[in-house]
């Protein structure tokens, strides 16, 4: 049975009109199993299944096996299963399917023959005719049936669509709009920001359009198209124009005026690295403060900016301005500002780069408390940030989670935050420093996000953390569990459970109940209607693909799940091209491969050409991040049920406790 976590921690089956399961049970449950760890082909049996005909069987029977041979890609067999159930039973999720199918293996005629006559169609049905009207060509008609769909749900398949229909009619003007309402639905469609940059520029507008090719760069650096079209707008542009956007990105910092801060009674330092790799990064300090490398030492004026820059075996201080050299140092380079008994002054950092390739994607000024040091590291500079651990969870707090939150869930968050300083201090030791700034510890974002409700967050918990076994746990968390708790993300944890983060905790239980799951809403805690952390789509025509993946998606020969884990999180898939075969193993490395996904809980469909190659991928997802440990989202709601910070904590990590250790 492979590595499947189902049995193995307390699951319980999901409430949904289904029928029960009859005479081939036991058969479709190993099916089910088998297809949840490793799925390398059509099992044994499935093909039992397909030969026997389900004599005897309830719907559900149908249903469950139509959807393992679907995801199977074996669109042939699904569509055979599901005329049989059609002759037992018009039922118009039969009916639904075998419309999907027909359209998936390039029978688009046929699929709107189906698609079109069933009754109380909702926005699947709509989004279906949509896609097999656009496939034949015939555009009006996809649009009407794209409104459709988005009327009754706003989905980013049909934005998407219905954008590159009015882009490739010239209609910028809708398109632009579209583009911008997939933007505002899922900021993570990367692909949208590239063609609502391309449709501006189409429109002459090339100052937004720079912004958006500019930011699809960051995305895509390796794209010949994204990169044409960047560099014909900035030479519409001219030069001038980005001299006086940098003129007016200095007024702008110049402006910036540094108050004093009342350090906390220091608890332990932490190492925070701003950057990696820098050839250079400047500052300011809104006092008088201090270079030195304990041999040479440079007093600095307040609020004047300077840079730092690593050659030829010295680290050179310059002025920002006139480039004026002021010493030079040998590595490290302690960046100090003077100690009072009640205040001091921060650092103003420029260009802090962090969430790099992903969609939160940010080049930005930053302030921190605390000192900074230039650490020299293979030729190049890593700037640490050295600040006191419950200062630094000042700005982990008000970046990971959203200020507005309620308190019981921000005290939550804090413990957990606190929890990962206390057990990860010697993650980074060997590059020089405790923790990096980014997801891969805790995004910190300095004293420049800090907000008074997290700040006091912090201060109402000042040195509880969570323990098993009298040790800090690994606290994970994440935005968004998609409505279920993967206790396996990060190997065998006693302090998780796998379960539904909800008080009823149903279980998808069978294959047509993992589909719905990620076409559904089921009530959870995290539950949303509109929020794409919740439940996601994503679409890949030719155009897309060749964006995306790098190569044309006519080369895609399969793409095989070998293995999930808990909440029906890709562990493991075979990516086989015709020139290569991708192996993919661990969720992040999955997540990245296709297009940076908000999760690894996913599925996957390929709509094939009547020839039988790939025309157009699409992915159903749910959830933002691992999805184990506190999920944020889930935790905010609880909280507005009224459950304290120590319950949230206790649902999210049932097998640990806290423990107050300063």
């Amino acid at each position: 049975m492979g590595n499947s976590r189902i049995g193995k921690r307390k699951t319980h089956c999901l409430k949904l009109p289904l029928e029960p399961m009859r005479l081939p049970a036991f058969i479709l449950l190993l099916i089910f199993l088998t297809f949840l760890t490793e799925n390398p082909a059509i099992s044994k049996s499935q093909d039992y299944l397909y030969n026997r005909g389900l004599d005897n069987s309830t719907l559900s029977d149908y249903l469950d096996t139509a959807i393992l041979f679907k995801d199977s890609a074996e669109y042939d067999k699904a569509k055979t299963i599901l005329k049989k159930a059609a002759g037992v039973s018009q039922d118009r999720r039969v009916l639904y399917y075998l419309g999907k199918l027909e359209f998936l293996s390039g029978n688009s005629k046929k699929a709107i023959d189906i698609l079109k006559n069933i009754k109380d169609k909702d926005w699947l049905i709509f989004l279906y005719l949509g896609l097999a009207y656009e496939d034949l060509i015939k555009e009006n008609l996809a649009i009407t049936h794209y409104l459709k769909s988005i009327k009754l749900k706003e989905n980013n398949i049909a934005l998407f669509r219905l954008g590159k229909i009015y882009r490739k009619r010239g209609r910028y003007s809708e398109a632009i709009e579209v583009f911008l309402k997939v933007i505002k639905l899922d900021s993570s469609l990367r692909l949208a920001h590239y063609y609502l940059g391309d449709c501006l520029y189409k429109q002459s507008k090339y100052s937004r359009a720079y912004d958006f090719l500019f930011k699809s760069i960051n995305f895509y650096p390796r794209s010949k198209t994204v990169n044409k079209r960047l560099e014909i707008v900035k030479k519409r542009l001219g030069k001038d124009f980005f001299v006086d956007k940098k003129e007016k990105k200095y007024k702008k910092r110049k402006k910036v005026k540094l108050s004093f801060y009342e350090p906390q009674e220091p608890v332990s330092l932490v190492r925070v690295a701003l950057g990696r790799g820098l050839e250079e990064f400047s500052f300011s300090c809104g006092g008088i403060f201090t270079v030195s490398d304990g041999r040479e030492k440079f007093r600095g004026q307040a609020n004047k900016f300077y840079s730092l820059i690593y050659k030829k075996g010295r680290v050179i201080l310059k002025d920002y301005d006139t480039k004026k050299i002021y010493g030079s140092f040998s590595s490290p380079v302690k960046i100090l500002s003077p100690e009072f008994s009640d205040q001091r002054y921060p650092f103003y950092v420029l260009d802090v780069t962090y969430g790099e390739r992903d969609f939160w994607h940010k080049k930005i000024d930053r302030i921190y408390r605390g000192s900074l040091e230039a650490v020299e590291k293979n030729k190049h500079l890593n700037l640490i940030n050295v600040l006191d651990a419950e200062e630094y969870l000042y700005g982990v707090l008000s970046a990971e989670i959203s200020a507005n939150s309620d308190p019981e869930a921000l005290r939550a968050q804090a413990v957990a935050a606190r929890t990962l300083i206390s057990r990860n201090m010697r993650r980074h030791r060997k590059e020089g420093f405790n923790f990096c700034a980014d997801v891969h510890c805790q995004v910190y974002q300095g004293l420049s996000a800090e907000t008074l409700s997290t700040n006091k967050a912090v201060f109402d918990t000042k040195g509880q953390i969570l323990v098993s076994a009298d040790k800090p746990i690994e606290a994970f968390y994440h935005a968004n569990c998609g409505g279920c708790l993967a206790a396996d993300a990060f190997g065998d944890n006693d302090y998780l459970d796998s379960k539904i983060d909800s008080p009823r905790c149903p279980y998808p239980a069978s294959p047509y109940q993992e589909e719905l799951w990620f076409l559904d809403a089921p009530r959870t805690f995290c539950f949303s209607e509109t929020k794409a952390s919740f439940r996601w789509q994503r679409v890949y025509d030719k155009e897309d693909f060749s964006i995306a993946f790098g190569f044309h998606i006519s080369d895609l020969k399969h793409i095989i799940a070998r293995e999930k884990g808990d909440c029906f999180h890709n562990k493991s898939i075979d990516v086989i091209t015709s020139r290569e075969k991708i192996a993919l193993k661990g969720g992040l490395k999955i997540r990245h491969y296709f297009d940076r996904l908000r999760s690894s809980a996913f599925k996957i469909e390929r709509k094939l050409s009547q020839k039988g190659t790939p025309e157009m991928l699409f992915l159903w997802g749910a959830g933002f991040g691992h999805g184990a440990g506190l999920c944020q989202d889930g935790a905010s709601a609880m909280a507005e049920k009224g459950y304290t910070y120590k319950k949230i904590l206790k649902h999210y990590y049932p097998g640990a406790k806290i423990k107050k250790i300063y």
